[in-house]
């Protein structure tokens, strides 16, 4: 079984052409966006998917996963007339700092969005906190999306594999899980790097983003999203 994941951009920060790593998932019926970078707004409106997201999910307030956010929710609100979108930031922190990042660009968020945890929008969906694995400074969580046929774990930015999956008895616990997870071809204090995740290649079906393909070493045994997990691949 293929999870329900699409990604608008799978690349790095800076990363035009691969675009920012976001993805469109649908689960449970409902579709949601997983971050949304400066890259990932025109990608929505070119894909005719602006309506169609019900809920967003955000990792960590980095301009490549929230860049184009309030780009988002001014277009539903004064072009799609629609009402105010759920965004879920998944620790207080999280919360508090995306609160007031919208607020300063945008005034009343009500208006605009629902801020919301993920707990309180729907029991499925569970947030992992990794502050300050990603930068110092920085609130973040991964994300796992819970099914009875199927469990989702997305990682968000991270400089090690997400802290839950070194608990063998809870991998097992959450079968089948798929994990998409951040990766970096070099060590850096703030990406993965890809074989810290090789341990995990046994125990769970794993695919990397947020990064070059045509970077990978040679014998990298990381599959990665960029073709297979493509919006261009996704049917209504």
């Amino acid at each position: 079984m293929k999870p329900p994941i699409w990604f608008i951009g799978a690349g790095g920060a800076h990363d035009i052409q691969l675009g920012n790593s976001a993805a469109l998932l649908h689960w449970a019926g409902k579709h949601w966006l997983i971050d949304c970078g400066f890259t990932v707004y025109p990608r929505l409106v070119q894909k005719g998917l602006i309506e169609k997201i019900d809920v967003v999910c955000i990792t960590h307030l980095h301009d490549d996963h929230i860049g184009s956010l309030s780009v988002l929710l001014y277009h539903r609100h004064f072009i799609s007339q629609l009402p105010p979108l759920p965004v879920i930031a998944g620790t207080p922190e999280l919360y508090a700092k995306l609160y007031t990042y919208l607020h300063f660009l945008m005034g009343e968020v009500e208006r605009f969005a629902q801020l919301m945890f993920p707990e309180v929008y729907a029991p499925y969906v569970k947030a992992i906190p990794t502050t300050r694995l990603h930068a110092p400074h920085m609130p973040s969580c991964a994300y796992l999306f819970v099914s009875p046929t199927m469990n989702l774990l997305y990682s968000g930015d991270i400089n090690q594999p997400v802290p839950i999956l070194k608990d063998a008895e809870w991998i097992k616990a959450h079968q089948p899980l798929y994990v998409f997870h951040d990766v970096a071809f070099q060590r850096t204090p703030s990406h993965c790097y890809y074989e810290e995740l090789y341990p995990f290649l046994g125990m769970v079906q794993l695919w990397g983003y947020h990064c070059n393909p045509r970077e990978a070493p040679e014998g990298n045994r990381i599959p990665l999203v960029h073709e297979e997990f493509s919006i261009e691949k996704y049917e209504a």
